[in-house]
């Protein structure tokens, strides 16, 4: 089942309907602020959830649903946190997170943790803005040209990533070792008309980025 998650972070709308209707969610989540970009879409949430510090009110009660969840907004995750963990609840293989990048990078950087939340438990998982696309890799992956998001891909570590090998892009790597703190693996491209990365041990994470 694909769950798409709807968070208040920087939001396009016509990149994010054109996004959406070519993912096609089975179900959707509006997490908080989420909902006024629901309500940019004219999208029906199927689970409205959070602590609502951040949405309108009117915006909150514009909308009806058997599933809405108020949570205090003193507690130990973020809205969107607790919006990943009621899509896997519901049985997601396949989460989108659209609103989830923004000028708060903790709530950026906790969102990404949030991939890896998803990734750790065998879930595919991404959050897409109109600049990027990101998402934590299997252990072996291929990406096609025709699919790519951007130009660039680059790959991240959490912390260190072992018997990296990259076959088809620009520039190639060979039973290698990534570390967070060094940039070794930023803004690579495609050469041909697919890319295959593997990788041993440890995290890798995904960015495929236009300028």
């Amino acid at each position: 089942m694909k769950v798409l998650i709807l968070t208040g972070g920087d939001f396009d709308p016509v990149f994010a309907s054109s996004y959406i209707k070519e993912w096609k969610p089975d179900k959707i989540i509006a997490a908080d602020k989420g909902l006024a970009q629901a309500e940019k879409l004219s999208i029906q949430p199927d689970i409205i959830l959070g602590d609502f510090d951040s949405c309108d009110k009117k915006v909150m009660d514009h909308f009806s649903t058997e599933e809405k969840m108020i949570f205090p907004c003193e507690k130990d995750d973020t809205d969107t946190g607790l919006a990943m963990q009621e899509a896997i609840k519901i049985g997601a293989d396949k989460i989108l997170m659209l609103g989830a990048t923004g000028t708060r990078l903790d709530h950026v950087l906790g969102n990404i943790g949030q991939l890896v939340f998803a990734h750790k438990r065998g879930i595919q998982a991404q959050m897409v803005d109109s600049h990027n696309r990101i998402t934590v890799l299997p252990h072996q992956f291929c990406i096609k040209k025709e699919e790519q998001f951007g130009t660039y891909v680059s790959l991240i570590p959490f912390y260190e990533a072992e018997g990296v090998t990259l076959r088809g892009f620009k520039y190639l790597l060979n039973n290698d070792t990534l570390v967070f703190h060094k940039t070794r693996a930023i803004s690579n491209e495609l050469q041909e008309t697919e890319g295959i990365i593997e990788y041993h041990s440890g995290l890798l994470l995904m960015i495929e980025s236009k300028d």
